[in-house]
């Protein structure tokens, strides 16, 4: 079978590769569109070598087609169109006992610990695998990996009515919360990006108030806003951040903006090595945790698509087949104008 892929660093090549067995409890996939996410990008730019071995298959964000069902599994057949969740637990260790599957002691993240969609073929277990309305467009289903993770991080941010809540990258990430958010409680979304493209697309999602620190002091802005308060929840999403000139780094920057007793929620994976000032921070009591992956969201991601509440296609900027995923990812590392969501679509 072809498959994309990753030899070293930022080499990345269409090969001829064997095509994984279906063994017990599995069902084999024909990936029809697979996005390439910021972990992707984090991999092909070398940040993840410890972790994923050359050669590797990515992508993690994949919809497609049954094309072989083990046998003993039941509610699948061939030809029905589906969506992966990549959140593959041993189902054994005590994080899984407590339900946390996403924060599972062996998790394997498929498309990074195991191959991904970027091939003719993948084999995956049953429970990862969820129905796909065959209604929509095959190449929103990658979006359902992205929208779990923002319906996973909403959740744990808990939004309330009258918020003002900032989101701090307008990226694939960002953008997504954004979608899933505009139909929160919230009273104001503050999107907040250097990328006027990303932020145009913010305003097309809802946001209310869209901010670019190259222009503005975020801080300042946000404080003029609430009174002076700073907002109430503060979603930090920034997966490759850039120096900005007078403005504090990503993390620093969600810890000042929030309000006393306020929560920040982190969600961004970036090289970010900045120090952040935790006293004026503890004197506001307020509460920072994190976010990781998706806790069973993807059925409530997929009745949103369905329900037409949420708008892929404002965040699907290209999409190319198979062969075009190297010069994709050339693209994406060297941060291409007018790129978020990548596509890659096979026959």
């Amino acid at each position: 079978m072809r498959a994309a892929l990753l030899e070293a660093r930022q080499r990345m090549a269409i090969r001829e590769v064997p095509e994984p067995p279906l063994t017990p409890g599995t069902i084999a996939i024909s990936p029809k569109a697979v996005g390439i996410c910021g972990t992707d990008l984090h991999v092909y730019l070398g940040t993840m070598e410890r972790r994923v071995p050359y050669p590797a298959i990515l992508g993690h964000e994949l919809a497609g087609i049954v094309a072989e069902v083990a046998p003993g599994v039941q509610g699948f057949a061939p030809g029905d169109p589906v969506a992966v969740d990549n959140v593959w637990a041993c189902g054994r260790c005590p994080r899984c006992a407590e339900g946390q599957l996403n924060v599972c002691e062996a998790l394997k993240v498929v498309g990074i610990d195991c191959p991904g969609g970027l091939a003719e073929r993948i084999v995956v277990p049953a429970n990862l695998v969820h129905h796909y309305p065959r209604a929509l467009p095959m190449h929103w289903g990658v979006m359902v990996e992205l929208y779990s993770v923002a319906i996973h991080a909403s959740r744990r941010t808990q939004v309330e009515t009258g918020d003002t809540v900032a989101i701090l990258g307008a990226g694939k990430v960002g953008l997504s919360l954004l979608d899933v958010l505009r139909r929160s409680p919230a009273r104001r979304l503050i999107s907040v990006d250097i990328d006027p493209f990303r932020l145009g697309i913010a305003r097309e999602l809802g946001a209310d108030v869209v901010l670019d620190p190259m222009n503005c002091n975020v801080l300042d802005e946000v404080k003029a806003l609430t009174g002076g308060r700073g907002a109430d929840k503060v979603l930090e999403a920034i997966g490759h951040p850039a120096p900005i000139p007078g403005q504090p780094a990503p993390t620093t920057l969600a810890l000042e903006l929030v309000r006393s007793a306020g929560q920040v929620t982190l969600l961004g994976q970036g090289e970010q090595t900045d120090t952040a000032y935790w006293r004026e921070f503890v004197l506001k009591e307020a509460t920072v945790l994190t976010s990781r992956l998706n806790l069973g969201d993807f059925p409530r991601a997929i009745s949103l698509l369905e329900a037409g509440h949420l708008h892929p296609d404002k965040l699907i900027t290209h999409r190319v087949p198979l062969e075009g995923a190297p010069a994709a990812f050339a693209d994406l590392a060297a941060r291409r104008p007018g790129m978020v969501k990548v596509v890659v679509e096979l026959p």
